[in-house]
């Protein structure tokens, strides 16, 4: 059985192997419904991979182009990428689509078209991320909403990363689970006693605190810069943080902020990690910050919980599933940032960390891995009768 595999991730290049965080940790999924498997995503093609190697083996990757303008180049693109969907989907068995996505859209086009077996994974909200991008984007995403819509409501299986809230925006009349893409393994005890015991050191240190975010840095709607004008607001009053991130892009943008804000000797970039060290990032952080205006349920703030963190996040689409409330502000409000990390103490460090380490254990990868995988062989005997 050959599977065709559509997401909206990007895979790097270097001319001999593949790389790629996401993909690496989920295509294997998706193998119990064939033994070949095909991957339709974006590519970029780089001299020094930042993620980790994708594993050969019996698996294929074909490159979309990536649609990222209005007018002729869509139009230009998105007939290139339909006409290889149709392609790929006749030469394949059964399809997994990662949504939301342009040409994992077409997938399911020439899925529906040509009878082929479909299963949608809905990652996040075409809505949010557009209309939070720029005055393009805001355009584009009325239409993409509707789509998302309509593709959903006659979908037979989907798996939605959220508890409520993507089911909630994108009905589905088929079967479908709620269950997180998160790859983790959470509840070790060690880490719990070791942030703890940070925490009581805190104040003998006498250290500056640590802030951390992992996410695109050249991406407006991750919403970095409302914590750098936020830390600005806290120097401005004598109380300092330090602000780390990791994530793929351009941090130029964002230094410029920094630096306008007064606050550029206290924002540090990483650039991008393998997935091997975002868990060492985040136990060298004391606080984690996930300040989008669009997510699904973000896996870097449930890394964060496993590993003990507060956890501060705006309030949308998936993160008030993960936070209580008091440590939640809405998207773009730097005096609510500025406030709750003003009121930051080491009890409420230490609350905050035995609370989150017990809410990750929802999504550890076990108890998920199971969740997905009975219902993936549920979808698998439903075409295979």
């Amino acid at each position: 059985m050959k599977v065709l595999y559509s997401t909206q991730s990007i895979v790097e290049y270097d001319g001999h192997h593949y790389y790629s965080n996401p993909v690496q940790a989920t295509y294997k999924r998706y193998l119990t419904l064939g033994d070949e498997i095909t991957v339709f995503c974006y590519q970029k093609n780089v001299s020094e991979p930042k993620s980790d190697m994708v594993d050969k083996g019996a698996v294929r990757f074909v490159a979309a182009k990536k649609v990222n303008s209005l007018g002729a180049l869509i139009k230009r693109v998105s007939r290139h990428n339909d006409r290889l969907a149709e392609q790929l989907v006749k030469e394949t068995d059964v399809c997994v689509a990662h949504v939301p996505c342009g040409h994992s859209s077409q997938v399911v086009k020439y899925a529906r078209k040509y009878g082929k077996p479909y299963l949608l994974v809905v990652c996040g909200c075409p809505w949010d991320a557009l209309w939070n991008y720029n005055w393009k984007g805001k355009l584009m995403a009325p239409l993409a909403y509707l789509s998302l819509r309509r593709l959903m409501k006659d979908a037979s299986y989907s798996i939605y990363v959220t508890k409520e809230f993507l089911q909630r925006r994108y009905p589905t009349k088929g079967r479908f689970i709620g269950c997180s893409n998160v790859n983790i393994k959470t509840g070790i005890s060690e880490v719990l006693e070791r942030r703890l015991q940070i925490i009581h050191q805190l104040e003998d240190e006498k250290r500056t605190l640590r802030i951390g975010t992992a996410a695109a840095i050249d991406v407006p709607y991750k919403g970095q810069e409302y914590v750098i004008r936020a830390l600005a607001r806290l120097h401005s009053k004598g109380i300092d943080y330090e602000y780390h991130l990791i994530g793929l892009g351009s941090d130029e943008r964002l230094r410029d902020i920094a630096q306008k804000e007064g606050v550029g000797d206290r924002v540090f970039f990483h650039g991008s990690l393998p997935h091997n060290e975002v868990l060492a990032f985040m136990d060298d952080i004391d606080i984690y910050v996930q300040p989008s205006k669009q997510e699904g349920l973000p896996r870097a703030a449930i890394e964060a919980m496993s590993r003990g963190c507060m956890c501060l996040g705006s309030r949308v689409a998936g993160i008030p599933e993960l936070l209580e409330n008091d440590y939640l502000f809405a998207k773009g409000d730097v005096e609510r940032i500025a406030e709750i990390l003003g009121s930051v103490t080491s009890d409420r460090l230490e609350q905050q960390a035995r609370r989150n380490f017990v809410t990750s254990m929802d999504y550890d990868r076990d108890v998920l891995n199971k969740r997905r995988t009975e219902f993936i062989e549920e979808f698998k005997r439903s075409y295979s009768k």
